[in-house]
């Protein structure tokens, strides 16, 4: 829990100068009064204009976060260059990044001023780790006449009139950063994190988790909703923006400026130093790595789809257990050999006395002999050699995942599924795969 006397030694936040300052001031909560007369000056403008700014970036850090919104691919141009497709980003401290068009970043120059030793002898590879971050930029433009300041030894007469926002490329050597789990109480509650060890938080939401499960079906999506609050209030209360160093007051953001950037990719690069004389063998990347932003309507219709799962409305849920696929059924052309697929590896020892065959005539079923059953474990498929071809028009093959003798998977070792898109199998007792099909050979003779 936390303790409230801790929110007395929490520093105040930072003033709008300290956070952005200049060209564009952030400034969420101080507003713009106005009033008959008042004369404006530009401290007047830059708080007129920080302020819904400054409203925007803080709703997008704190409740959206960062990452891609759209497009920013990055891939190979040529051997040594890395490009970036148009796209768009929200940063760590929730600035909006707009790339219009395709931009390039050249290995070879970052690779130069890197520092990487002094030269080996022989011929060696090394492997440089790298993290292709996109940062905001701004530049101040359009100069316009302007009066000019008495205390400006410069005497200007211009000034820009505008500011435009754009994103630059950045190379930073190491690993990126791996995406901050923030709320970590729910993430346990809901299964996406495990406890730690010495993970109080971590555990309190595991006994919460056990609460929901414990409840009755019909209380469970009502338990599940308290501890979810419950959590989510402590993971709150839990959250504090950085401090500087240095600096005695708090970030307005989740991040400081300089590592508010969006990772777009993990390079790999193989440098091969040969006396002295630097070459790079390979460029590798891994777009991978960083974090998509989803819009609303889809994180609704997503959470629609986990709720079952989640609230354990379906409580057979499947062992995992082996399918039958049901399109990879093949007859021969003599109507001696029947094969199938199943989709994982089964225990040969179950395989013959799960399998039977019938055929329907007009005075009833009659039982098929079966002379050999086979598995070929490296295609996972079941060969069922006959002793004669079925003698009737309707053909009905058996594959049992239920009863004394079920096929049995390896792994897991839990009886057959029945067909692939079927209902749920459990670790105890399985479903049965049941084909009918009509006698290829007997239509054939038919018809002749």
């Amino acid at each position: 829990m936390t303790d409230c006397c801790d929110e007395k030694t929490l520093p105040a936040p930072c003033t709008c100068e300290a956070c952005c300052g200049g060209d564009l001031p952030v400034n969420p909560f101080v507003a713009f009064r106005v009033a008959y007369g008042m004369l404006l000056d530009e401290d007047a403008f830059k708080t007129m204009m920080g302020n819904p700014r400054g409203k925007q970036m803080f709703h997008s850090a704190w409740l959206h976060r960062s990452g891609v919104v759209w497009g920013l691919r990055v891939c190979r141009e040529g051997e040594l260059v890395i490009k970036v497709s148009p796209g768009a980003a929200v940063d760590q401290v929730g600035r909006e990044l707009l790339v219009e068009s395709t931009m390039c970043l050249d290995v070879r120059d970052w690779v130069n001023k890197q520092q990487l030793g002094a030269p080996q002898e022989g011929c060696t590879t090394t492997t440089i780790e790298a993290c292709l971050l996109a940062e905001f930029q701004c530049c101040p433009t359009d100069p316009v006449p302007t009066l000019s300041d008495p205390c400006d030894v410069t005497r200007k007469h211009d000034d820009c009139s505008r500011v435009v926002e754009s994103v630059k490329l950045e190379l930073r050597p190491g690993c990126c950063p791996a995406p901050a789990h923030i709320y970590h109480r729910v993430r346990v509650l809901l299964g996406l994190d495990e406890a730690g060890e010495d993970d109080e938080p971590g555990h309190e939401a595991a006994v919460a988790a056990m609460v929901v499960g414990s409840a009755s079906p019909d209380q469970r999506p009502i338990e599940l909703l308290r501890q979810f609050r419950t959590m989510a209030a402590l993971d709150a209360m839990d959250l504090r923006p950085p401090i500087r160093d240095g600096e005695p007051c708090l970030s307005l953001f989740p991040a400081l400026d300089e590592c508010a950037g969006v990772v777009l990719a993990a390079v790999e690069i193989d440098v091969k130093d040969e006396s002295g004389c630097t070459e790079i063998v390979d460029v590798r990347i891994n777009p991978y790595v960083r974090r998509a932003l989803l819009p609303t309507a889809t994180i609704q219709e997503l959470s629609c789809a986990a709720a079952p799962a989640i609230l354990g409305a379906t409580p057979d849920s499947d062992a995992g257990g082996p399918r039958v696929i049901r399109d990879s059924l093949e007859m021969s052309e003599d109507g001696l050999t029947i094969t199938f697929n199943v989709t994982r590896p089964l225990i040969h020892g179950s395989v013959r006395r799960a399998i039977s065959m019938t055929s329907l005539s007009s005075r009833g079923w009659v039982d098929e002999d079966i002379d050999t059953v086979r598995l070929d474990s490296a295609n996972r498929q079941v060969i069922v050699s006959l002793a004669d071809r079925p003698i009737n028009d309707i053909v009905r093959l058996i594959v049992r995942g239920t009863g004394d003798t079920p096929i049995f998977g390896s792994d897991p070792p839990v009886p057959l599924a029945g067909f692939v898109g079927g209902p749920p199998g459990s670790t105890d007792d399985g479903v049965d795969a049941v084909m009918t099909f009509p006698n290829p050979v007997q239509r054939t003779e038919d018809a002749s």
